[in-house]
């Protein structure tokens, strides 16, 4: 800008504008002094720190949704003692802003989360979801109290530093963390805070973390493994495990796979059945794992579990050996239902600890595709065994990813085969479905005491419809 002389300084600007276009003179024209108009002292931080004007949505600005942009807004009360001592304090730093207004209050961001966000979150937070450096605190916090994620994660610092050099690993960390956080709001109802919209957020925030993982997963299953990346993968399978097993939507049996025909009704039950043949794959690397102690807690000192050699059905009582085409002489493992049924028979006096977690978990190791067909096809046996091994999950009412899937699914498969009759149905028959029904319903009580393992209750009550 030029000077320009002027006669009447107090109502005329004395500068002139210099404009420049391509291939043409500079051209000058007069200053116009800018309307005066007041200031924003509500916008969000990006706004703020990028001197624009902020529209104020909520839960995120215009400007900020458009740039797929982390938009977050600093606390009512610390933008009135911000006001207060302005005048004040004016050679002073500005305070640090508490961010709350956009995130939910299960997940403070903490201003030292940011410095660690510059460094290790890569990828953007999703537009209306929980952002990433929420997730992050949140899961920090909330690791220890959450009971349950120490059965997949092992110990957090080891999964944070794995992820900083795998980034699907974090991806699907964040995951847990909104889905967790999801659970919170749920099953605190009471609270004021649990709204419809914040629970949206954090729906939003799992699929979008959980999306951004699978892909980076998918390319880690297609290189070569090591002792870090085997690690890596088999925390993420668990992971995702995890993610597959809790409940989106409500506990109602009425809602549950067990009565809806979609194809991909069963795709938790894949994913779960997916573990096994990785832990095959990678079984080199186990010996000097990180996971060690989960490897060594899935099976028993006679390898009752996963030994290789053929185990007999001595446990397993004969009305279920009759329902799976099985008797005491059978000795081929390689039937459907042998590994399944005794199996069942193991944990029906196992104890309920998290060692004791990873025996209950061995049914995925025993069944597979055949057996998720059966499923699919309503089969009465198959149904049963399922419906069983989730009575026996419901033990674990701790644990908050797995209880709701089991008691819903369990009740569901009670309720399916209350209503194709089979206890009323003629003869032996009809009086093995007695038995079968009476230990399902009793299939979610602690284990009896150490020596007692008769499977055998009294006959139930029929009740005349």
């Amino acid at each position: 800008m030029s000077p320009a002389p002027s006669s009447n300084s107090k109502t005329e600007p004395a500068y002139q504008v210099l404009s420049f276009q391509p291939h043409q003179e500079a051209k000058a024209r007069k200053y116009i002094k800018r309307k005066s108009h007041p200031k924003s002292r509500g916008g969000c931080v990006g706004c703020k720190l990028s001197r624009v004007k902020c529209d104020e949505g909520k839960p995120s600005c215009a400007r900020c949704l458009r740039c797929s942009a982390e938009c977050q807004y600093a606390s009512l009360d610390k933008r009135k003692i911000a006001r207060k001592s302005a005048s004040s304090k004016k050679g002073q730093g500005k305070d640090a802003a508490v961010f709350t207004a956009c995130t939910p209050p299960f997940a403070f961001t903490q201003p030292s989360a940011v410095t660690l966000a510059n460094t290790c979150l890569q990828s953007r937070s999703p537009a209306r979801g929980v952002s990433r450096v929420s997730l992050l605190h949140h899961i920090t916090q909330n690791f220890q109290a959450a009971h349950g994620l120490e059965t997949v994660c092992a110990q957090l610092p080891f999964v944070v530093s794995l992820g900083m050099s795998r980034p699907y690993l974090l991806d699907v960390t964040l995951a847990v963390a909104a889905c967790h956080l999801r659970h919170m709001y749920q099953t605190n109802s009471s609270s004021h805070d649990a709204t419809s919209d914040t629970i949206a957020a954090c729906r939003v925030a799992e699929h979008y973390q959980q999306s951004l993982a699978i892909r980076g997963f998918n390319r880690a299953l297609a290189e070569p493994l090591d002792q870090e990346s085997s690690d890596s993968v088999l925390v993420s399978a668990m992971m995702f495990n995890l993610l597959s097993f809790a409940l989106d939507d409500d506990d109602d049996p009425a809602l549950s796979w067990v009565f809806n025909q979609a194809p991909n009704r069963l795709a938790w039950f894949s994913m779960s059945m997916g573990l096994a043949p990785l832990l095959m794959n990678t079984k080199q690397f186990h010996d000097q794992s990180r996971l060690r102690h989960i490897f060594d807690a899935s099976d028993d000192d006679e390898k009752t579990y996963h030994g290789d050699d053929p185990k007999p059905l001595s446990k397993v009582p004969s009305h279920w050996l009759r329902l799976c085409g099985l008797d005491y002489a059978s000795d081929n493992p390689g039937h459907i239902f042998y590994e399944p049924v005794r199996v069942l028979a193991e944990l029906f006096a196992t104890p309920v600890n998290n060692q004791s977690f990873f025996l209950y978990m061995a049914f995925f190791g025993k069944v597979g595709v055949e057996f998720r067909s059966l499923l699919e096809h309503d089969s009465e046996p198959a149904m049963w065994i399922l419906g069983y091994w989730l009575g026996l999950l419901c033990r674990f009412d701790h644990i908050w990813w797995l209880s709701a899937r089991a008691r819903r699914d369990y009740r569901a498969i009670c309720i399916w085969l209350d209503k194709r009759k089979v206890r009323r149905r003629p003869g032996a028959e009809g009086l093995m479905w007695r038995h079968l029904l009476v230990d399902l319903e009793g299939a979610t009580q602690q284990p009896l005491q150490a020596g007692t393992l008769s499977l055998h209750r009294p006959d139930p009550i029929e009740i005349l419809e």
